[in-house]
């Protein structure tokens, strides 16, 4: 028996969509088995190829923009049925480039110099790294869906997402091929210019796209840096950590993402590490990232790395844009999963040089050795897949530290970016767009200006760097006790990456050699560091005295730049040393109950979880009514939620839209998420006032899993409301959200329908999109279901993946390719997994979670908080499921020239000004 939840939702879509007579739910199936056994029939001559090919270009360089005296060129226009979709660059030692297929080979190019016509020289290497895995080479998968057999190999050879050319070896990050996942070095031992013996000096336990990415060779050429994201754990038997101690550090129950993304994922999160040449020792150097796909190291040795934004929780309080981080020894960026991301201003935690807003992080790089003017050779090149844009940052020194300017140095539409490389020997960028199958390409940017392109110096180090970098050298296992002393004076430093530095070094030392001294210190700004970092490591039974030493501290006397540490360190005291007797609590509660509310927000924000896990008898009442207190001003870039999407979407050419109500408040949500938890100073006046702000909230938008959010702050609140079920039933009525509604298309489809094969619609498309109907696209976005699974422009369910970029990173032909066989492309995100029972049941779902021995799993995306438990036991095998939740032929209602519409409206971003909606006169 099979309980497959997506058949559900295949026949609901399937109502919900148009389609004439000649194309029901049977039918669809019909047409997206005949599209594959179509496909398998295919010859490989030139001949039967020549329609797909027609679309299956890369974006033309007339098409890309780029900072004025600067050059596009398109090298090579990757064929992706047999080359695949290009993610990760390197040089070797003759100056050739090798490029990764996301999912398969390993390529060389020789490209032609600069100012050559020549064309580019392609060959795979040929490596298989399946024949030197740890186990017996599996047999060849077979394509999924809709996928051709590439031609001469099995479908997955090697499936890197990070590769490097250092001491004479291509080292390889296996992320796609699970049972060889982790670092490779490959050597060439008989000189016949093939790399001829593979090694795996480490297993990741990671794949997917939050899994294992980049390498980077460090700035002395002794070591081998590593990113990975937030689902791939700490390397089996790791051997250093820079940092002690990283932990969750939530005051009050964190609540896990409400469609179960990255649940029961604790930190140290997404991090990089380094190792030696041969894999011998692997030593943690920075953590608290969500997915960072590369990272750099500037002139100087300082390391950057570009981190993604969980875009589910747009709109929420704890929502955080994609980020430019100075990934500095011994740091923590603040990911923790869910509800639980820490906000930049934790203590305990570093912020960003420069926030970037929505987007998909990839490839990285400095400009150094490049043959562009000065400016551009120091800059931080940062890649964004979902909307075809690399941003060149320009930092500054900022103390210990950087601040950093955004420009675009290059954007596109398609211009899906993957890669960045500087090429050591011919000084031009290079970079590739790919990713998820969708069209590759490598292009390379040259200057063709006047200005002076000789090498840049590095600019000196500030007098703070060298402090700061000098304190990271304590970091080290086995320092010696005296860093104690010479860390300590720091504790008090103005600069925030000082002070950080100087407390990870005491916090290495034995916390018994410094405690006394941490308990005893006066200054404030010092003082509040010295605790932090005895909460942190230190024992158990110095309770009572941390207490005592904060207590001291009078919140009211506090400069603006200490309230937020100090209730940080009051946090600290509990999350790690534990609850302490209900008298000490009401003691702690009545020093800072005057102080709530506060006229800072984020003050607010940690006084009310402070008090609310205290008990204080007081806060309920204080905090109810703010929930009726519009939120004054968005006071910095992580606050801006959904806003940010609308914004940024702008720069496609979007409609600007007045958000001003359907913004959500984050504020209120930050104070009902937190009181939530409340038990005591209930009244029943003030419980009817708090659920009744829920269907307030209704017009609310944000991420796809904003009102999972909202709804589940609801159910736990409910659980802790009352013991009397009238009551509680009268507060469920009151708080019940109104079913979600969807716009009816003001047009309906004409037709006449007709079951579309990729090949055929590719054939009736043109090479670039004119004279479109915008109405009617619109209209055909929602007569086809578009928006009942998809954000667009910040309107739409969330089932499917935001297609608010999709111009940025889609061709006609992969748009084409991914409505009419969705099952072709299953992004790791949105796909499900068969769970085969011992009993013989099978179950098909997301697993989102693991508790008590059990799984849990999302059975029905359309109700995400309702879990099936499956015991771990009795599971027989479990496997990702080739089928994707979306069906195919929910387009097969429309005419050509219904289609055409539909794909320019997605095109363009939903733009009713973009030239693809021009008439012509």
């Amino acid at each position: 028996m099979l309980r497959f939840a997506s058949c559900l939702l295949l026949f609901t879509l399937a109502l919900s969509c148009p389609l004439s007579a000649q194309t029901g739910v049977s039918q669809t199936r019909k047409n997206g088995a005949a599209e594959r056994k179509a496909r398998k029939a295919e010859t490989p001559g030139q001949g039967s190829r020549a329609e797909m090919a027609r679309l299956a270009t890369a974006t033309d360089p007339s098409a890309i923009q780029v900072v004025p005296g600067f050059k596009v060129e398109l090298l090579y226009s990757v064929p992706k049925d047999d080359q695949g979709s290009w993610v990760a660059l390197t040089v070797d030692a003759r100056g050739r480039i090798i490029a990764s297929d996301q999912y398969g080979a390993l390529y060389r190019l020789t490209p032609p110099p600069p100012g050559s016509s020549a064309a580019t020289k392609v060959e795979q290497l040929n490596i298989d790294l399946r024949k030197f895995g740890p186990a017996e080479p599996p047999v060849p998968a077979a394509p999924k869906a809709g996928e051709k057999q590439r031609k001469g190999s099995s479908r997955v050879q090697v499936g890197a997402h990070g590769i490097l050319y250092a001491f004479d070896s291509l080292y390889v990050m296996v992320n796609e091929d699970r049972l060889n996942a982790g670092l490779w070095r490959l050597r060439d031992t008989d000189g016949d210019d093939q790399f001829d013996e593979a090694r795996l000096l480490r297993e990741m336990k990671g794949s997917g796209e939050h899994g294992t990415h980049a390498l980077v060779l460090s700035p002395d050429g002794r070591s081998i840096y590593f990113a990975n994201g937030n689902h791939t754990d700490l390397p089996k038997g790791m051997e250093k950590a820079r940092m002690v101690k990283w932990g969750e550090d939530h005051l009050l129950p964190r609540m896990w993402d409400a469609r179960g993304h990255a649940r029961e994922k604790y930190a140290p999160g997404g991090y990089i590490a380094r190792t030696d040449p041969e894999g011998k020792t692997i030593e943690l150097f920075t953590l608290g990232f969500r997915n960072h796909y590369d990272m750099a190291f500037d002139q100087n040795g300082e390391l950057f790395t570009y981190d993604s934004d969980m875009e589910w929780d747009q709109g929420s309080p704890w929502y955080m844009p994609t980020r430019i981080n100075h990934a500095v020894d011994g740091g923590d960026f603040g990911w923790r999963s869910g509800a639980g991301r820490w906000p930049a201003y934790y203590a305990d935690s570093l912020p960003a040089a420069v926030d970037i807003g929505p987007g998909s992080p990839t490839g990285v790089t400095f400009g150094t050795g490049a043959k562009f003017p000065a400016r551009y050779q120091r800059a931080f090149y940062a890649a964004d897949w979902t909307f075809g844009t690399l941003y060149a940052i320009h930092l500054h020194p900022d103390g210990a530290s950087f601040r950093g300017e955004k420009t675009e140095f290059v954007s596109g539409k398609p211009l899906p970016l993957t890669d960045v490389i500087i090429h050591p020997k011919d000084g031009a960028m290079y970079f590739t767009v790919g990713g998820r199958r969708t069209q590759s390409a490598l292009y390379r940017v040259t200057y063709t200006g006047s200005e002076s392109t000789a090498r840049a110096t590095p600019p000196p180090p500030t007098e703070a760097a060298k402090l700061r970098r000098a304190l990271e050298e304590l970091h080290a296992e086995g320092t010696p006790a005296t860093a104690i002393d010479t860390a300590w004076p720091h504790l008090g430093s103005k600069d925030r990456f000082i002070r950080f530095a100087a407390r990870v070094a005491i916090e290495r030392q034995p916390a018994d050699k410094w405690a006394d001294r941490a308990l005893a210190e006066l200054p404030p700004h010092a003082s509040i560091e010295a605790l932090i970092a005895l909460a942190r490591v230190g024992d158990k039974s110095l309770q009572p005295r941390l207490i005592a030493a904060l207590s001291r501290l009078d919140f009211s006397r506090q400069p603006a730049e200490l309230r937020l540490p100090l209730l940080r360190a009051w946090q600290l005291a509990f999350t790690r040393m534990g609850k302490p007797p209900a008298e000490v609590c009401a003691t702690v509660a009545a020093q800072l109950e005057p102080h709530f509310p506060h006229t800072d927000a984020f003050v607010n924000r940690e006084l009310v979880n402070l008090l609310i896990f205290l008990g204080s008898p007081t806060i309920v009442a204080r905090t109810v009514p703010l929930l009726s207190v519009s939120e004054p001003v968005i006071q910095t870039p992580e606050e801006l939620g959904g806003d940010v999407l609308i914004a940024r979407n702008d720069r496609y050419g979007s409609t600007v839209k007045d958000v001003s109500s359907s913004r959500s408040d984050r504020q209120q949500i930050a104070y009902a998420y937190a009181l939530r938890n409340a038990t005591i100073g209930w009244t029943s006046k003030l419980r009817t006032e708090y659920f009744s702000w829920f269907p307030r909230t209704r017009n609310w938008k944000g991420g796809a899993s904003f009102p999972g959010f909202i709804q589940n702050i609801r159910t736990e609140a409910l659980a802790h409301s009352t013991p009397n079920p009238t009551e509680r039933a009268a507060l469920d009525a009151l708080s019940k959200p109104l079913p979600p509604t969807f716009a009816t298309a003001s047009i309906t489809p004409k037709g006449p329908g007709r079951a579309y094969a990729l090949k055929d619609a590719v054939a009736l498309m043109p090479a670039k999109f004119a004279g479109r109907d915008f109405e009617r696209g619109k209209a055909m976005f929602t007569a086809t279901s578009c928006v009942v699974c998809h954000k667009f422009n910040n309107e739409g369910g969330g089932i499917g993946p935001d297609i608010s970029g999709a111009g940025g990173r889609y061709t006609i032909r992969d748009l084409l390719e991914n409505i009419i066989d969705p099952s072709a492309v299953i992004s790791d995100q949105y796909g499900s997994d068969e769970i085969e029972q011992q009993d013989g049941n099978r179950i098909v779902g997301r697993v989102v979670g693991e508790e008590n021995g059990e799984l849990l799993v999302m059975a029905n995306p359309f109700m995400p908080d309702e879990k099936l438990r499956v015991k771990a036991a009795a599971v027989k095998s479990r496997k990702p499921y080739p089928m994707s939740m979306m069906p195919p032929g929910l387009i097969n209602s429309l005419n050509p020239e219904e289609l055409q519409d539909l794909l320019a409206y997605i095109l363009s971003g939903g733009n009713p000004q973009d030239p693809m909606f021009a008439r012509s006169r």
